[in-house]
């Protein structure tokens, strides 16, 4: 985990230079971009991840059908599924691929925020940008609270937005999480660095968009096959 925190220390202050060559010397924007390559690395998986649901969707009325074949024999039942995800080229767990990628460098960002803007620990930082709009240190809690409030808001709207319904059951589970989830994280995140709820924030922002353009092609197929 050290590791990954110096690396992420060190692509910030990268970042924030690419933002003072530009005119613009800044930590919150220097985030903001960390944001965004680090959606861009990630791009891949959650597209495997966005198709393995809807394939998943698809085949759900062959899987009740398994399920009711062999209710009896768990062992036929698991056989007789993974030989449906062959089939249809389903990996089952690659929708937890980008959260496990994820939350390794949420932790790690967090430690590093911590010690990144305190000048006696890192004397290459510039606290005189170590400001956004409102907020006076990136390193310490947004003190008006308006962050923690954005950082539920898209926690809400993009699982809104990535939500696919597979059966009842699920659906009432997503429908649940749907509303407790961003207030879980909202209110954790008055404790964050500042810059840590604007990655998240703006994790959520490109999440959002991501899952618009990914889902668009399949939008147009099947406006095409209505019509």
């Amino acid at each position: 985990m050290g590791a990954l925190i110096d690396f992420i220390s060190q692509s910030i202050q990268v970042l924030y230079n690419v933002t003072k060559a530009v005119g613009f010397p800044n930590y919150g924007l220097a985030i903001i971009l960390f944001t965004i390559v680090v959606k861009v690395i990630l791009f891949p998986l959650t597209y495997n991840q966005v198709k393995s649901m809807r394939k998943m969707q698809e085949i759900q009325p062959i899987l009740k059908e398994i399920q009711k074949k062999y209710k009896n024999n768990q062992q036929k039942l698991q056989q007789a599924m993974m030989e449906l995800y062959q089939k249809e080229g389903i990996n089952p767990f690659s929708g937890c691929l980008p959260l496990l990628i994820q939350m390794p460098i949420l932790f790690a960002l967090f430690s590093s925020l911590r010690t990144f803007f305190d000048p006696t620990l890192n004397p290459d930082v510039v606290m005189a940008h170590a400001t956004f709009i409102w907020v006076p240190n990136l390193g310490n809690p947004d003190p008006f609270y308006v962050l923690p409030v954005l950082v539920a808001a898209g926690t809400f709207i993009q699982q809104k937005v990535s939500m696919v319904s597979i059966n009842s059951q699920q659906d009432q589970t997503q429908k649940t999480m749907l509303y407790i989830m961003p207030l879980i994280i909202g209110y954790i995140s008055l404790q964050f660095p500042a810059g840590l709820s604007i990655y998240w924030v703006m994790y959520s922002i490109t999440g959002i968009l991501e899952q618009l353009i990914i889902r668009r092609p399949q939008k147009v197929k099947e406006e095409v096959n209505v019509k």
